[in-house]
């Protein structure tokens, strides 16, 4: 696979000295689809490669047992990437659908027991009567999406797994997992595809009326299926290529804002992506998939009160009390690492963290050291799921390296 087009630049703060890298010193020497497949078991709006995490593990936690942790897990890429290299590692997050996805990558599955499972699930399904699985009681745009026959297995799903996301066990948390990678994505010409849905984005939860006029425009028809038969599929395909590792990492449904009510941990490394100022509404660009986990309404999705629709005020405030809780759990060897893409709002109002950091660094005892950008050249948009050209665009991501100003954290 063509890997992106890429230069990164390094910035030494202290010294203000700027370095070119070479690719072959950088994650970008692997493609974005570099690693082990069970990164692959669904895709998520924003998410970083394997090979970035894979990266700043080994450089900032080498050593074996050293404790990673990241508080805004997203679909679970540094808990995964830790546990592959040997380490201890922590996730939290609040948003539901990022809590499954991370925890079913928080231990290795066997495929014979997950099978067995998803057969127990299917025999549950066909001993549920029609009556419990009325269509006329939901959102009637589902039906632009889906059948009638995958629409009932998926309510199914949703009634008895879904809704209960917290209380499952390991085996029935990981199919739901695979489940929600497969509830939407892009079909082949001749209408076959691994997933349940009419062709549309897989990251992305896109407009009725899209799909509906794309699907009318290309002579589309939504897919009946035997959904389980899919699971299964997805399953094998996955566990068959992924690697077994005996070690388990922790995961945790809650505010990274409280992050010490959760762990006891002193990390070696923190590594993590927050969420960038008000470009990304998590739940709105994944709303089939909330709806699977029982947040049916926009006012359910609201109620979570996820950190990613701050004005710039609002942001500011919310950066420094993270960086200001996660100092107090660090000591002098811990480095925190946050991944944060510059925003453009307009042509003339780009916003960086750096600019935010620089407002308030000196109301905590962190120092900034160094700064990677990332310019990502992409000859198809991010958000181009319907295979139509775009032009270029450029991203750019920026990591922010922290180490703990010791000095400044004794006269606090």
């Amino acid at each position: 696979m063509k890997k992106d087009a890429t230069l990164i630049k390094l910035k030494n703060i202290q010294t203000n000295h700027i370095v070119n890298l070479p690719e072959d010193k950088t994650w970008k020497k692997y493609s974005r689809l570099w690693g082990d497949w069970m990164h692959r078991i669904c895709s998520y709006v924003a998410m970083f490669s394997p090979a970035l995490a894979d990266h700043f593990i080994n450089e900032y936690a080498p050593n074996e047992g050293d404790i990673v942790l990241d508080t805004f897990s997203g679909r679970g890429t540094t808990l995964l990437q830790a546990r592959i290299l040997n380490k201890k590692a922590y996730s939290v997050d609040l948003n539901p659908f990022a809590y499954v996805l991370t925890r079913a990558k928080a231990k290795s599955f066997r495929e014979d027991e997950i099978i067995s499972r998803v057969n127990k699930w299917e025999l549950e399904y066909l001993k549920t009567k029609n009556s419990l699985l009325n269509l006329n009681c939901i959102n009637q745009d589902l039906k632009v999406y889906y059948s009638d026959i995958n629409l009932r297995q998926l309510l199914f799903i949703k009634k008895m797994y879904g809704e209960d996301f917290k209380n499952l066990s390991d085996e029935d948390n990981f199919i739901l997992a695979i489940t929600l990678g497969i509830l939407h994505g892009p079909m082949k010409k001749s209408g076959e595809s691994i997933y349940l849905s009419l062709h549309m984005s897989n990251h992305t939860s896109m407009s009725v009326n899209y799909v509906k006029n794309y699907a009318l425009k290309h002579n589309l028809i939504k897919p009946e299926d035997n959904i389980f038969d899919k699971i299964r599929n997805r399953v094998r395909h996955i566990l068959k290529k992924s690697k077994f590792y005996e070690n388990k990492a922790e995961v945790k449904l809650g505010n990274a804002l409280n992050i010490s009510e959760y762990f006891n941990i002193v990390p070696k490394l923190v590594f993590t992506s927050p969420p960038y100022l008000n470009i990304i509404n998590y739940t709105q660009q994944n709303w089939l998939k909330m709806w699977m986990l029982g947040f049916d309404t926009r006012e359910d999705n609201k109620n979570l009160k996820l950190d990613d629709r701050h004005n710039i005020n609002e942001y500011k405030n919310f950066m420094l009390q993270y960086l200001s809780n996660i100092s107090e759990i660090c000591n002098k060897d811990s480095t925190i690492i946050l991944v944060i893409g510059d925003v453009k709002k307009s042509e003339k109002i780009n916003y960086s963290f750096e600019k935010i950091w620089n407002d308030f660094k000196h109301l905590t005892d962190l120092k900034l050291i160094k700064i990677y950008e990332d310019n990502i050249q992409q000859k198809l948009k991010a958000t181009n799921s319907m295979g139509t050209k775009s032009g270029k665009a450029t991203r750019v991501d920026k990591i922010y390296v922290f180490k703990k100003n010791i000095l400044q954290s004794h006269f606090r």
